[in-house]
Order: C-alpha cells, then sequence, then structure tokens
C-alpha cells in the first residue's frame, strides 16, 4: 500500500488546496502531513516547534510520512519543509511525487493573505520565503516525480492536468540480476529521470542533435536540482557508434570530471544509447549510465538489457561490453514525433517479442483494429520489455536463454552491413524473421507454415519479409564473424512452434539455400 500521489512544494504553492481537489476527483482520501501530526502528537504545529525545536518537529513528521506510506492509500500533502529531513527523503525515493511551484511574488502573496500559522515565515514573508527557496529548491526537484506550475492559473486547471497525468499509462518493470534496476514506461518522465540522476555526484549527458528536444528539458531540471551537468553531442545514427566518437567522449567525461560516482545520461535511439551505454562502461572501468530512449525500437530493445557498443569493419555491435544501466526510462511521448517508418522498424523487434515468447503480442497485432495505435503501443512495449527482462536477469552475459532475442538477427546483421545501414534494423529483423522460420522448416524442427505465420504478421505492420540487395556469398561471409558462432559453425536461433525457440548449429548448404528463397536471396 502507497499513496497515489505524495504533494510537496513550498509553503502556499497550494499543496493541500490542489491535493484536496485531486483526491476528491480520483474518489480518493485526502491527508496533510501537519494534520497527522497533530493527531499522532496531540498538540499544535507551533507547540511542537516552541517546545521540541525544529529538528523535533520533523523527526515527528517523518514518522507520520512513514505511517502514511505504509498504511495510505489516498491523496498525501507534506508540509514545505519536509523534504528537509534525510530519512523523508529516503522514503520518497520510489514513491509518486509532485512538486506544485510557484514564484516566490505568488508565495508571497498567498503567505501574506492566509491564516496559516507558518513558524519559519511569521516576521518577513518574502525574505523567509527567499531565504527557503535557496535551502530547499534542489531538494525538491531531486526527489519530485512529476512538476506543475501553479502560479496565478485557475486552481482546476492545475487539478486537471495533475490528474492527467495520473491517470496516464504508466508501469514499471523490473530487471533482476546481480545488478537489479527499473524500467519505467510512461509518459512526461524527466523528474523521474533526474530523481535517479541526483543520486550521483555529476552528469554527462550524451544526445544527437535531432533529439535536443527531449534533452534539453533533462539538462534544466538537472541543473535546478543543482546536479553538475556536461553534454556531449554525437552523430545521429549508426554514425555515432564508431572508435573516433568514443575517443571523443572519454575526452568529453574527463573535461566534466566525470568520477566514479558520476552518471552517463544516454538520450536518444538505439545508435545512442548503445555508444552511451559503452562510453559509461569504459569510463574509469565502469561508471553508472541511464538510459532515455525515444524511439520504439530503442524502448523495446537496445536502452534494455545492459548490452553496449560500437561498430567494427567486420560487424555489427562487435566492440562492446555488458554493462546495465541503473534505470530506463521510456516516454511514449517522444513517439508521437517519429516517422511512421521507424515506427514500423521498431515494431519489427516487437513482433519477434512475440515469436519467441507472448503470444498476445501476436494477437493484438493480427486482430486489433489498428495494431499501431497509443493503446497498442503502450502494449507492445510493456510486453516486449517484459520478454526481455524475463531473459536478461536469468542470462545478462548470454551465455543461456538470452541467446534467443537474437532470434532473426543473424540475417539482419548481414543485411545491414551489407546495405551499409540503409536498411533499418527493425527492418531487417523482420526479414530475418521469416528467414529463421524457413530455415526451421528446412532443417525439420519447425512444422510447415511457420514462415507463412510470420509473414502474416509482419504485413499487418506493413514490414518487409524480403531482400535482394546482396548476394548469398556475402551475406554467407557475413555470417561467419556474427557473435554466435563457435568454432566456426554458423548458429541460428529459430523455433520448433511458437514461443519454444531453439538453437540450431551448423544447417546443411541446402537447408540454408531454401531458407535463402524463401526471403528472395
Amino acid at each position: 500500500m502507497a499513496p497515489r500521489a505524495i504533494f510537496i512544494g513550498m509553503p502556499g504553492a497550494g499543496k493541500s488546496t490542489v491535493g484536496r481537489r485531486v483526491a476528491k476527483t480520483l474518489g480518493l482520501d485526502f491527508r496533510d502531513s501537519d494534520e497527522l501530526i497533530v493527531t499522532r502528537e496531540g498538540m499544535s504545529v507551533e507547540d511542537i516547534f516552541s517546545t521540541r525545536g525544529e529538528s523535533g518537529f520533523r523527526e515527528a513528521e517523518a514518522d507520520a510520512i512513514e505511517w502514511a506510506i505504509n498504511e495510505f492509500d489516498g491523496v498525501l500533502a507534506l508540509g514545505g519543509g519536509a523534504v528537509t529531513h534525510e530519512r523523508t527523503r529516503a522514503m520518497l525515493a520510489d514513491q509518486h511525487v509532485v512538486l506544485i511551484e510557484a514564484t516566490d511574488e505568488e508565495l508571497t502573496r498567498r503567505v501574506s493573505r492566509s491564516r496559516t500559522v507558518r513558524p519559519l515565515l511569521q516576521h518577513n514573508p518574502r525574505q523567509g520565503i527567499q531565504r527557503l527557496r535557496r535551502q530547499r529548491s534542489t531538494i525538491y526537484h531531486s526527489v519530485a516525480s512529476y512538476v506543475v506550475l501553479s502560479d496565478a492559473r485557475p486552481v482546476a486547471r492545475i487539478v486537471n492536468e495533475v490528474v492527467d497525468h495520473l491517470n496516464s499509462s504508466y508501469t514499471r518493470i523490473p530487471v533482476g540480476g546481480d545488478q537489479p534496476y527499473d524500467v519505467v514506461i510512461g509518459r512526461e518522465l524527466v523528474n523521474e529521470v533526474v530523481r535517479l540522476a541526483s543520486t550521483k555526484a555529476a552528469s554527462l549527458v550524451v544526445f544527437s542533435e535531432d533529439v535536443r528536444r527531449y534533452a534539453e528539458p533533462i539538462i534544466t531540471e538537472l541543473t535546478i536540482a543543482d546536479i553538475p551537468v556536461a553534454t556531449f553531442v554525437v552523430p545521429s545514427g549508426e554514425d555515432a557508434k564508431t572508435a573516433r566518437v568514443i575517443i571523443d567522449g572519454w575526452s568529453a567525461a574527463g573535461e566534466a570530471g566525470i568520477g566514479r560516482d558520476g552518471v552517463v545520461i544516454a538520450i536518444g535511439g538505439g545508435a545512442t544509447t548503445d555508444m552511451g551505454g559503452f562510453l559509461a562502461a569504459t569510463w574509469l572501468r565502469g561508471v553508472s549510465v541511464i538510459q532515455v530512449p525515444t524511439t520504439l525500437l530503442a524502448m523495446v530493445d537496445a536502452a534494455v538489457g545492459g548490452k553496449t557498443g560500437i561498430n567494427s569493419t567486420h560487424g555489427k555491435n562487435l566492440v562492446g561490453s555488458f554493462h546495465p544501466p541503473i534505470g530506463v526510462f521510456a516516454d511514449v511521448d517522444t513517439l508521437a514525433t517519429l516517422d511512421p517508418a521507424e515506427i514500423r522498424a521498431g515494431m519489427g523487434e516487437v513482433a519477434k517479442c512475440g515469436f519467441i515468447a507472448d503470444a498476445e503480442i501476436t494477437r493484438i497485432i493480427s486482430e486489433s483494429d489498428d495494431p499501431l495505435s497509443d493503446a497498442a503501443l503502450f502494449e507492445h512495449i510493456a510486453r516486449s520489455v517484459q520478454v526481455k527482462a524475463d531473459l536478461v536477469s536469468a542470462d545478462l552475459r548470454e551465455s543461456g536463454q538470452r541467446e534467443f532475442l537474437n532470434y532473426g538477427h543473424t540475417l539482419a546483421h548481414a543485411i545491414e552491413l551489407s546495405s551499409n545501414y540503409g536498411v533499418r534494423h527493425g527492418e531487417a529483423v523482420s526479414i530475418g524473421c521469416v528467414f529463421a522460420a524457413a530455415l526451421a522448416e528446412a532443417a525439420g524442427v519447425a512444422p510447415a507454415g511457420l514462415a507463412d505465420h510470420h509473414r502474416a504478421i509482419l504485413a499487418r505492420l506493413d514490414l518487409p519479409t524480403s531482400y535482394s540487395g546482396v548476394s548469398r556469398e556475402d551475406v554467407l561471409a557475413i555470417m561467419h564473424s556474427d557473435k554466435k558462432v563457435r568454432d566456426g559453425k554458423l548458429r541460428f536461433v529459430v523455433l520448433r512452434e511458437l514461443g519454444a525457440p531453439e538453437i540450431l548449429v551448423a544447417p546443411t548448404s541446402e537447408q540454408l539455400d531454401a531458407a535463402f528463397e524463401e526471403v528472395g536471396l
């Protein structure tokens, strides 16, 4: 049990006013921490201040907040100074905390007109507000998961904004292992990113110019939260995944003073999260990384699982490291600005997850009126991340079942490299999945019809299922550089049936030829 929302902010910000209305709109109970303290202690706030001092009051306040977090599932408003107590901040770390902001002028106006006794603002409200702002602003922003501006706007508008946020789709998927972390999927996640980054001493934000619009709010909030922040702007797409860029990144980390208590925040598509993760893995033999994927492909694949890397002339992702992030934040609002072709490409990885593990994904694709609607996309992301989380939690370093996530990837990587990455990764995976299904049929592993099933699902997504831009000989040469090769033998992830992957070792040339024919090679 935990509160649906906890409101924080400066004195006079409107925490109780907004909190009560939000609770009423949601049909929930409301509690004010000051009222809880009075009830529990049997004396007024001002009497506690006068007899026990501020430190004694903060202890009583922390006790009341601890009770509410464990026993109350409504809406809770905290006193303005509650976050200054270390125990309270620790308790808020995994709660849904809403910060209500207002200008000092507006706060002074409200406090001066209020009948509420505020011991720390009794003599000169304006100076008191300014002093408290200096003391608390960075703390507020370091614990908030959402920030709303009140100022002179009608209360109803603020309430509606908060209610919309609380009602928006949101899920948190844990990834286990030796270094567990959460993948958060939702909307307006800037403050959640900053809240996690605030546990580190300094930050390096890595992004390309095409996602600056998403990087700048994070940089701004990091600055407000008093977290030292530097930036490293990288090329777009696969051009970021080179040794030259990594060397430049090491220089940026050094100039920014990123120590082992620092964090790299990688914002962008799969190429940026791959490269940013590898930068974090190699700087000082490993610093923390937060992944903020902004494409569907990155949300369901690249940013989750701890694989990091760059490309070489011999193949894709051949230079890299396993380096789990400390958190992943997938803000689905970023998908609204993507080219439809990028969404479709990302669905190649989603469909793959349906083929190897979650039949509900393929059902949604085949039966829904619009498999790419906002609701469907959220479901696709959550289900795909869960598939990956289940496999990665048990096998970070791909020594076992995690290898199943490479379904369709052996051919896909060969197509990408041969086309100089002109074919999108998800599109190549789509073709690769049909190839793998046809190979399983040719090898007698899977029953006839598996490749046709794949084609039907992928056709619903307007994804390609054939390719003729490279020769078989060139594809085979690239495949032999694949990281799944053992003792010079090709190894493919195939399906016995839907949801039942296994490894096929050293298929015959006849079996490979039959699979190549099925995809037009």
